[in-house]
Protein backbone atom coordinates (compact mmCIF):
# COMPACT_ATOMS: atom_id res chain seq x y z
CA UNK A 1 0.00 0.00 0.00
CA UNK A 2 1.32 3.46 -0.85
CA UNK A 3 2.75 5.53 1.95
CA UNK A 4 0.18 7.82 3.58
CA UNK A 5 -2.88 5.96 2.24
CA UNK A 6 -5.15 4.14 4.62
CA UNK A 7 -7.35 1.15 3.83
CA UNK A 8 -11.08 1.96 3.87
CA UNK A 9 -13.07 -0.11 6.39
CA UNK A 10 -15.57 -2.61 5.00
CA UNK A 11 -19.30 -2.27 5.59
CA UNK A 12 -19.15 -5.09 8.13
CA UNK A 13 -16.37 -3.34 10.04
CA UNK A 14 -18.35 -0.09 10.07
CA UNK A 15 -21.49 -1.88 11.27
CA UNK A 16 -19.57 -3.58 14.09
CA UNK A 17 -18.09 -0.24 15.17
CA UNK A 18 -21.54 1.39 15.17
CA UNK A 19 -23.07 -1.45 17.19
CA UNK A 20 -20.38 -1.01 19.84
CA UNK A 21 -21.26 2.68 20.20
CA UNK A 22 -25.04 2.63 19.64
CA UNK A 23 -26.02 -0.90 20.63
CA UNK A 24 -27.60 0.16 23.91
CA UNK A 25 -29.72 2.98 22.43
CA UNK A 26 -33.49 2.40 22.18
CA UNK A 27 -35.13 1.94 18.79
CA UNK A 28 -36.80 5.02 17.31
CA UNK A 29 -39.88 5.63 15.18
CA UNK A 30 -40.30 7.99 12.24
CA UNK A 31 -41.34 11.50 13.15
CA UNK A 32 -42.75 14.29 11.07
CA UNK A 33 -42.50 17.97 11.89
CA UNK A 34 -45.94 19.48 12.39
CA UNK A 35 -46.24 23.27 12.33
CA UNK A 36 -47.61 24.76 15.51
CA UNK A 37 -48.77 28.26 16.34
CA UNK A 38 -45.90 30.69 16.32
CA UNK A 39 -42.51 29.64 15.04
CA UNK A 40 -42.07 26.53 17.20
CA UNK A 41 -42.49 23.05 15.80
CA UNK A 42 -43.13 19.86 17.67
CA UNK A 43 -42.36 16.34 16.56
CA UNK A 44 -45.34 14.04 16.06
CA UNK A 45 -44.90 10.28 15.73
CA UNK A 46 -46.11 8.90 12.41
CA UNK A 47 -47.86 5.54 12.73
CA UNK A 48 -46.12 2.84 10.70
CA UNK A 49 -47.83 1.86 7.46
CA UNK A 50 -49.20 -1.68 7.33
CA UNK A 51 -46.78 -4.12 5.72
CA UNK A 52 -47.79 -5.05 2.20
CA UNK A 53 -45.74 -7.30 -0.07
CA UNK A 54 -44.71 -5.16 -3.03
CA UNK A 55 -43.55 -6.28 -6.46
CA UNK A 56 -42.05 -4.25 -9.31
CA UNK A 57 -44.14 -3.86 -12.50
CA UNK A 58 -42.46 -2.71 -15.70
CA UNK A 59 -43.55 -2.51 -19.32
CA UNK A 60 -42.53 -0.79 -22.53
CA UNK A 61 -44.77 1.88 -24.02
CA UNK A 62 -44.69 4.61 -26.64
CA UNK A 63 -43.27 7.96 -25.58
CA UNK A 64 -46.71 9.56 -25.93
CA UNK A 65 -48.29 6.97 -23.61
CA UNK A 66 -45.43 7.43 -21.12
CA UNK A 67 -46.02 11.21 -21.09
CA UNK A 68 -49.76 10.69 -20.61
CA UNK A 69 -49.17 8.29 -17.71
CA UNK A 70 -46.69 10.74 -16.15
CA UNK A 71 -49.15 13.64 -16.38
CA UNK A 72 -52.09 11.66 -14.99
CA UNK A 73 -49.91 10.17 -12.26
CA UNK A 74 -48.80 13.63 -11.16
CA UNK A 75 -52.46 14.70 -10.95
CA UNK A 76 -53.39 11.65 -8.86
CA UNK A 77 -50.29 11.58 -6.67
CA UNK A 78 -48.55 8.45 -7.98
CA UNK A 79 -48.54 5.95 -10.82
CA UNK A 80 -49.58 3.22 -8.40
CA UNK A 81 -52.62 5.22 -7.30
CA UNK A 82 -53.51 6.04 -10.93
CA UNK A 83 -53.49 2.38 -12.00
CA UNK A 84 -55.39 1.28 -8.89
CA UNK A 85 -58.11 3.91 -9.44
CA UNK A 86 -58.49 3.01 -13.11
CA UNK A 87 -58.81 -0.68 -12.24
CA UNK A 88 -61.37 0.11 -9.55
CA UNK A 89 -63.39 2.21 -12.02
CA UNK A 90 -63.36 -0.81 -14.34
CA UNK A 91 -65.05 -2.85 -11.60
CA UNK A 92 -62.07 -4.71 -10.16
CA UNK A 93 -61.54 -5.22 -6.44
CA UNK A 94 -58.41 -3.23 -5.59
CA UNK A 95 -56.58 -3.40 -2.22
CA UNK A 96 -56.85 -0.25 -0.12
CA UNK A 97 -53.05 -0.14 0.17
CA UNK A 98 -52.86 0.49 -3.58
CA UNK A 99 -55.69 3.01 -3.71
CA UNK A 100 -54.03 5.14 -1.04
CA UNK A 101 -50.33 4.24 -0.86
CA UNK A 102 -48.05 6.08 1.57
CA UNK A 103 -46.45 9.24 0.24
CA UNK A 104 -42.73 8.54 0.19
CA UNK A 105 -41.64 11.72 -1.56
CA UNK A 106 -38.84 13.60 0.15
CA UNK A 107 -39.90 16.86 1.81
CA UNK A 108 -37.61 19.72 2.79
CA UNK A 109 -38.40 22.23 5.52
CA UNK A 110 -37.73 25.85 4.65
Amino acid sequence: MAAGLKRKPTGLELAEALVQVTGDLPATTAVRAEPERGTERRQVAVPPAPKVELVQINFRASKDLAKLIARLSAERGSTRRLVAQLLQLDGHEVPAADLNPPDTRRRYDD
